[in-house]
């Protein structure tokens, strides 16, 4: 092999290398499933009952953090999941969220619709309540 066609050879490996080096990273690309978790913030001490919406990429399946949550929902839409979960409810994880995805957390958003005290009284106000969708 004369000298013009080695170094041809080497640079042409070169560029392949780089070019791999800088591509994405193909596991990235790879969808992660697994739990995401729906946190909730309250500004009140008695809560018994909230119903939510989190829309978004698809959601699996929703389950209660514990056994004494009961938690109800529906699928609105391709992209909205409606849920109600009642019990004794305190800021912190309420739900996890079973996603295809766990890498897509954050095109997730929820909300708070209604929230009721332990006597079932529908609270005036939700200044201070919030729900965030997290890994």
């Amino acid at each position: 092999m004369n000298g013009a066609r080695w170094i041809f050879a080497v640079v042409a490996a070169l560029s392949v290398a780089v070019a791999v080096g800088c591509s994405n990273d193909s596991t990235s690309a790879v969808a992660q499933p697994g739990t995401l978790s729906l946190r909730l913030t309250s500004p009140q001490a008695d809560d018994g009952a909230m119903t939510f919406e989190v829309s978004g990429p698809p959601i699996d399946n929703a389950t209660a953090v514990d056994a004494s949550l009961r938690l109800f929902t529906r699928q609105a839409d391709g992209s909205t999941l409606v849920g109600a979960v009642v019990g004794t409810l305190t800021s912190g994880t309420v739900v996890t969220l079973q996603v295809p995805d766990v890498g897509a957390a954050a095109r997730y958003t929820a909300r708070v619709v209604e929230v009721a005290d332990r006597q079932n009284v529908l609270r005036a106000s939700l200044a201070g309540y919030a729900l965030t969708v997290a890994p």
